[in-house]
């Protein structure tokens, strides 16, 4: 064949997968979706997922299954999300834990948070609630660092695992207050929060915990972010309780693998955001602690930035070692 001949041969050939890419973006989705949240069941990740999963599968049309790969504060979950196939079948529903805190501050990575991915918008941000078993001799936040501080090492903190956003957030907490805590990893928030209501720990800082306050279950002491939380507005902020300048909020976000073509990401960026300002969501997670606030990507990546940014200050001045 002639070199011109098979120039053109090569241009109707690519002309042809440009046709069938765009008609199988038209055509999206055509089956079910995977949706891979790196967390257990229960948390309120895991719950952020499956409130946002039912309306998009509403919204797209096919079913979007969530599946918890849960692990290393959602390393494992997120690292598989990065390898599978950018077709649009498979997206992450992350968090500021999986793509900013341990990027910034983790060693050993095995997928990169900007470049492995396609941010398709923020969904929710959240603070958590310093709670303790309703045992522990002391109701306030004074007390429970008092008590700390007469008993170096023996109060047990719970977390989601080493590394998790609640293991980063007590560390903060116990250095700046300058106490001596004993840091207890469970596989996952909702564990967690079953060993102090078991007695087993004794404080963790968690979203879900509203239920167990009203119950008495559990006693708050102080909530984790820059203001207070609506669903306790008797309770003071960390900051306001006698450690200024103590703030821990996160966020969550669903992604696509890098590579997924540009018409599904549209598709699904659009989806992302009707769902995310949808008032059946927003009844299905206000209980715990989930606050909506979309998030296109450009700003989600921005602030991931800037999360990093602040994750990394902050490991460095607290000596905190995420690995």
């Amino acid at each position: 064949m002639k070199p011109f001949k098979r120039a053109i041969s090569a241009a109707l050939a690519g002309l042809g997968l440009c046709t069938a890419s765009a008609q199988a973006a038209a055509d999206y989705p055509t089956q079910p979706i995977r949706l891979i949240v790196p967390a257990v069941a229960g948390g309120s990740w895991d719950l952020g997922a499956r409130a946002a999963a039912q309306r998009l599968a509403e919204v797209l049309g096919q079913p979007v299954v969530v599946e918890n790969k849960s692990g290393a504060g959602g390393r494992i979950g997120a690292a598989e999300a990065a390898r599978a196939h950018a077709d649009g079948y498979t997206l992450l529903y992350g968090t500021s834990i999986s793509q900013a805190l341990y990027p910034a501050v983790a060693k050993g990575m095995t997928y990169d948070n900007l470049k492995d991915f396609v941010p398709l918008g923020q969904t929710f941000w959240y603070s958590t609630v310093l709670v303790c078993h309703p045992s522990m001799p002391f109701n306030n936040f004074a007390g429970f660092v008092d008590y700390a501080k007469k008993n170096p090492g023996k109060l047990t903190m719970a977390n989601a695992g080493v590394g998790s956003g609640n293991h980063f957030s007590n560390e903060l907490l116990a250095r700046m207050a300058g106490i001596e805590v004993h840091h207890v990893p469970f596989r996952g928030n909702a564990p967690g929060l079953q060993a102090v209501l078991g007695n087993i720990a004794n404080c963790t800082s968690i979203a879900e915990a509203k239920p167990f306050v009203d119950a008495g279950k559990l006693k708050a002491l102080a909530t984790t972010g820059k203001l207070r939380d609506p669903r306790f507005p008797d309770l003071p902020t960390v900051d306001q309780a006698g450690l200024p300048g103590y703030e821990t909020t996160w966020w969550q976000a669903v992604y696509a693998p890098k590579g997924t073509p540009p018409a599904i990401v549209r598709k699904l960026e659009q989806a992302v955001q009707q769902v995310t300002l949808d008032a059946k969501v927003h009844a299905a997670t206000i209980d715990v602690g989930l606050v909506q606030q979309y998030l296109p990507p450009a700003e989600l990546t921005q602030r991931t930035l800037a999360d990093m940014a602040k994750f990394q200050k902050i490991a460095v001045e607290n000596k905190i070692d995420l690995e």
